[in-house]
């Protein structure tokens, strides 16, 4: 029975082995030669599109995604639909999926007599850590906050990475990990592990599927010794440790999914791992368009990104472009207090971009006042020549000859 469990919880992830043609696809395919695996690692990477011919190119945390190829499109959407046209429910991120070449092996932390070829976690995670992180990096435009994502066995990863490299990652989301693997060898290092190690800002979401007989619930499973519920039991006693060491500052919460089963809760569980990490992320944008006071709006959005800064470890910032586009939209209602509010925060928030001094420059031709309108498109142009702007100047420059 054992072994027609670990059949099912150790089959590789499926994907189609060649895609039809005229497919639109979003992200992009990247790849790294690995010295420590002696092998080349595919990746699928999807990284938020934003316009740098005028804005600043910003930057955003990870998610770094095991099983990477059946995972990658589900999660992308949930990430551009949370993250996008005044949601905020979730930052714009990157996702790094990894694609498996031998997932047992890579996945496993120890090795199990039946399985062959497993138990090569360490070298994998020392892959992680010395080539793939630093590439990622290198690459493209990471803010210093990753994600580290991973169901059956990958969660199993991602528990062995919590308790033994925690500085890894900030967060960790864990689906239905494989904690029974081996005989549950990573159970008796728990508690150790647990209350000698500091985790202050690390987050941990852990999500407990529906794998055991369909009649049992989380307390009744405890008490039944058959082969089918071992799987959950496990889960349960890490979750059990997990409590017991509450001072290590781990901030950490676990569902449990009654309606979902080991194959169909990676989806849920990802989502609302994610939300459970940004948490505090979310700001009523409904305010921006409103008529409500510009400086009782200024303080709520300068207050909630000083906040959100400090609880993710980094600057946060807000969206360089919806306060592009709200100030214009105040600028066009006539509501000049707002709209030169926004302008000023872009500049506050984005001081290095062309386009937040252009926007302020149209702010004071539209007010009637040339000359700081000519100022501002000066600075713009200071940081970046554009043949529009500086048309903007000469024709403020002719019509005052």
């Amino acid at each position: 029975m054992r072994t027609l469990i670990l059949f099912f919880l150790l089959l590789p992830l499926i994907t189609p082995a060649q895609a039809p043609k005229n497919l639109v696809s979003f992200g992009q395919a990247d790849s790294l030669y690995s010295d420590i695996l002696k092998e080349k690692r595919e990746l699928l990477i999807y990284c938020p599109g934003v316009d740098t011919n005028y804005f600043e190119q910003p930057s955003f945390p990870v998610l770094y995604l095991l099983d990477g190829d059946a995972h990658f499109a589900s999660l992308q959407t949930v990430i551009q639909l949370l993250s996008n046209n005044g949601n905020t429910a979730l930052s714009q991120m990157i996702i790094v999926a990894i694609s498996n070449t031998n997932r047992t092996r890579d996945l496993t932390p120890s090795a199990d007599p039946e399985q062959p070829g497993s138990g090569g976690a360490e070298q994998f995670t020392a892959f992680l850590e010395k080539e793939l992180l630093p590439y990622i990096d290198s690459k493209y435009p990471t803010a210093p906050y990753k994600i580290f994502s991973g169901h059956s066995l990958g969660g199993l990863l991602v528990v062995n990475t919590l308790l033994h490299h925690p500085r890894l990652f900030n967060a960790y989301i864990a689906s239905d990990p494989t904690i029974f693997w081996n005989n549950s060898r990573i159970l008796p290092t728990v508690d150790s592990l647990l209350e000698h190690q500091d985790f202050t800002n690390k987050r941990f979401y852990l999500a407990v599927a529906h794998t055991m007989n369909q009649y049992l619930d989380t307390i009744q499973v405890r008490k039944d010794n058959a082969m089918g519920s071992i799987h959950t039991t496990a889960i349960l006693q890490l979750a059990d440790k997990l409590k017991k060491h509450m001072g290590n500052h781990l901030n950490w919460s676990y569902k449990y999914y009654d309606n979902d089963y080991h194959n169909s809760v990676p989806f849920i569980a990802y989502y609302d791992g994610l939300r459970s990490i940004f948490r505090q992320y979310w700001f009523p944008t409904y305010l921006y368009p409103d008529n409500s006071n510009a400086d009782s709006l200024r303080t709520l959005i300068v207050s909630h990104y000083k906040a959100l800064s400090k609880d993710m470890g980094y600057p946060v910032r807000p969206n360089e472009w919806e306060l592009n586009q709200m100030g214009y939209h105040h600028l066009s209602q006539k509501n000049y207090a707002k709209s030169l509010m926004f302008f000023q925060l872009n500049i506050e928030y984005y001081p290095r971009s062309y386009n937040t001094y252009d926007s302020m420059g149209d702010y004071y031709r539209e007010t009637g006042d040339t000359a700081k309108a000519v100022s501002y498109w000066k600075r713009s142009l200071a940081l970046k020549f554009v043949s529009g702007i500086q048309e903007k100047v000469n024709r403020i420059a002719s019509a005052t000859r």
